[in-house]
């Protein structure tokens, strides 16, 4: 499954709108839909935003092996409290080098920014 079918179905499962993502994103819905859409290549920096909304891991975007996900959503507005099957990812490495890739291209920005911080 593709990152942004996921972004759609962990959205889904928190009953939250595209309108109320698009606002902790501080983007247009439009946008917003876009992204679920897969028309907008996500940065690094995007899909940690979207995961921070979500309430959920990178990694549960991004892929991890044998992983259930279950809407636990028991609030007023939840119209559906049954647990489901999101996704069942068989390429583990390739994901867990991906992730790793990214954990490290925080780390090198971290790093950029504390020098960045160091010379004011």
């Amino acid at each position: 499954m593709e990152y942004h079918k996921k972004i759609k179905q962990y959205r889904e499962l928190r009953n939250y709108t595209q309108e109320h993502m698009a606002e902790l994103l501080k983007i247009s819905q439009r946008a917003y839909s876009s992204i679920e859409s897969g028309q907008t290549q996500l940065t690094v920096e995007r899909l940690f935003e979207i995961s921070t909304a979500l309430q959920i891991n990178i990694g549960d975007i991004i892929g991890s092996e044998n992983q259930y996900i279950y809407n636990n959503n028991f609030n007023n507005n939840a119209t559906q409290n049954k647990g489901s099957l999101v996704f069942n990812q068989d390429n583990f490495e390739e994901q867990r080098e991906l992730y790793e890739r990214l954990l490290k291209a925080k780390e090198e920005e971290i790093e950029f920014l504390k020098t960045l911080m160091q010379k004011k």
